[in-house]
Order: structure tokens, then C-alpha cells, then sequence
């Protein structure tokens, strides 16, 4: 993953990009909480057919991210700190999406608050960052059995990229 930006104070704008890319962020944690859901409800069945996977991941991509979580720490043995952890960017994830600039609102209007939204965001960012690593860190192991590892990880990530590109030459 890319490094947190530096604040430059380029323009009236960087509020708003780190909170896009904090934003960002916060959905691709929730992803690594449903790779690790879906990956800890495989198990319960037979055969598994690119139907039934794809009625997995959709029944339980409709969950919140602390429902996700919830699965995770019924079906796991996380460490005290990683629950306590994954809890806090919870509450940091729904503060940010349902709150953030209502309370806040002071803050955006002045110059001196600006500049304290962007540090907070530039740490809830790198909280989202840390939380993603240890989810990916329980997912991953339990994907491979499926054959689903980095190397596969990384040629899907290639076949997307080549895609994108002949998308960009086409326009």
C-alpha cells in the first residue's frame, strides 16, 4: 500500500482528498473483513461451486463492517489487543463515515482547525492501514487452501491493471 501523504497545504481541497482517501481506506478494511468472513464460512460446505461462492460473498457483503467483524471474532482466537484494536477502527470507521464533519464543523472553518482534520485523518488512515494488516494476516493463510495466494493475489491485480490500460488507449 502507498505511504500516508504529507500535508502541503496546497489548496482549500486537502481536507476533503485525505478525508477521500481515509474514506478510502475505511472501505478496504471493511473488504478484508469480508474476505476473512467468507473465507472462515467456506469450510461449512462440501462443494463449493463459483455460484454458491458468489452467494456467500454477496449475503455476506450486505453485512455492516461490525457485523464482519463479529464473525471474525466468533470464529477466531484474536488476541486481546488485535480485538481491541479492530474495536477502535470500528468506532473510527463509523465516526468517520456518519459523523465526521457535523462534529467537526467548527474545526472546517478555520484555518488552525483545517490543519488538526488533516492530522487526525493522516492517523485514522494509518489505524485503517494496521487493521487492515492484521485481518489480511488471518485471511490469507485460510484463503490458500482455495489456492488463492499473494501469486494469485498479484496476477489478478496484473490481469486489472492490463485492463485499465487498454481502457485508457481506447479513449
Amino acid at each position: 500500500m502507498p505511504e500516508i501523504p504529507e500535508i502541503d497545504n496546497c489548496c482549500d481541497k486537502e481536507p476533503f482528498a485525505f478525508f477521500g482517501l481515509t474514506a478510502y481506506y475505511a472501505q478496504v478494511l471493511e473488504e478484508a473483513a469480508l474476505n476473512l468472513a467468507v473465507v472462515l464460512r467456506l469450510p461449512e460446505v462440501n462443494l463449493i461451486s463459483q455460484e454458491l461462492f458468489l452467494d456467500l460473498y454477496d449475503s455476506l457483503g450486505r453485512r455492516t463492517f461490525g457485523q464482519l467483524l463479529k464473525v471474525a471474532k466468533s470464529e477466531l482466537n484474536l488476541s486481546d489487543d488485535d480485538a481491541d484494536f479492530l474495536g477502535i477502527t470500528l468506532e473510527l470507521r463509523n465516526m468517520l463515515v456518519h459523523r465526521y464533519f457535523r462534529e467537526r464543523a467548527e474545526d472546517f472553518i478555520s484555518e488552525v482547525g483545517r490543519q488538526e482534520m488533516k492530522k487526525e485523518l493522516q492517523s485514522i488512515l494509518s489505524e485503517f492501514k494496521k487493521a487492515d494488516e492484521i485481518l489480511t494476516s488471518l485471511y490469507l493463510p485460510l484463503w490458500e487452501k482455495y489456492g488463492v495466494n499473494e501469486e494469485f493475489v498479484q496476477s489478478e491485480f496484473a490481469q486489472m491493471v492490463e485492463a485499465a490500460e487498454r481502457r485508457d488507449r481506447r479513449t
